[in-house]
């Protein structure tokens, strides 16, 4: 018997929900959260997505966009989303750089 699927995270929608408010050409791609730890007010979650706006004409010659080896794109559109524990927007960071290994 398989075992059941293991829920959502909550804290996923509230990222999705920030996430299409802030960037909305970004709301297909795949979101990243990150569980933090750290003394009281700081933030708890952070979230990040990115997506590559060059597929086909990649002058790095990258056919995946998700493994991508370069750091630093500018080709690439990425954000990162700072949340509170009751999913407050803390802090915004939107760059090229990509934020998950």
């Amino acid at each position: 018997m398989p075992r059941p699927k293991r829920p959502d995270n909550p804290m996923l929608q509230v990222a999705r929900t920030h996430l299409l408010t802030l960037a909305p050409e970004l709301w297909n791609a795949r979101i990243h959260l990150l569980q933090l730890d750290g003394p009281p007010g700081s933030p708890r979650f952070a979230v990040s997505a990115d997506m590559c706006c060059s597929i086909g004409s990649c002058s790095h010659h990258i056919t995946d966009p998700n493994t991508c080896p370069v750091f630093a794109c500018s080709q690439r559109r990425a954000i990162r989303i700072l949340l509170s524990r009751k999913g407050d927007l803390i802090h915004v960071i939107s760059d090229h750089l990509r934020w998950r290994k």
